[in-house]
């Protein structure tokens, strides 16, 4: 009974190792598109910015609601990844958001992961918070609120 007990244990352990490799696997550094020099001078457009590591929990299970946001928010706020997986990653996040004017919000939050931040444009403050959520209606009323802010005359 205790080898049988074992031997199912054991298959178990194996299978969630399977698993945990998978979805680190396949939790690659989403790719979102280019932000020009022109467009990281505006101030039209809020960042909306993934705080993401390949190892983080959260963003493996998160990643189908990254996918949405991409596909509604493309084009209408400035979609930024900082990876920090890794030192290399997080050298190149680090450059990216120094580019970018955003880096105060870097050094405040380096490091963090599974959370994404809407961020306005001119005054870089953070406008919306999002962690661990795999409602896309948290992620739309925070995004739409930026948005609407922006509008304003």
């Amino acid at each position: 009974m205790m080898k049988q007990t074992l031997a199912i244990l054991a298959g178990l352990t194996v299978l969630l190792v399977g698993i945990g490799t998978a979805m680190y696997l396949t939790n690659t550094t989403p790719q979102v598109p280019a932000i020009s020099s022109a467009e990281a001078g505006s101030t039209t457009k809020p960042y909306v910015v993934k705080l993401h590591a390949q190892w983080c929990p959260i963003c493996m299970v998160t990643k189908g609601v990254w996918a949405k946001v991409q596909d509604a928010y493309t084009g209408q706020v400035n979609l930024v990844v900082f990876d920090f997986t890794n030192a290399e990653t997080t050298r190149a996040s680090q450059a990216e958001a120094r580019r970018l004017g955003l880096g105060a919000f870097f050094d405040e939050y380096s490091g963090a992961t599974g959370i994404v931040a809407v961020v306005d444009a001119k005054s870089k403050d953070v406008k919306g918070w999002i962690q661990g959520s795999r409602d896309f209606a948290e992620y739309r009323a925070a995004i739409d609120a930026a948005l609407l802010g922006n509008q304003r005359p």
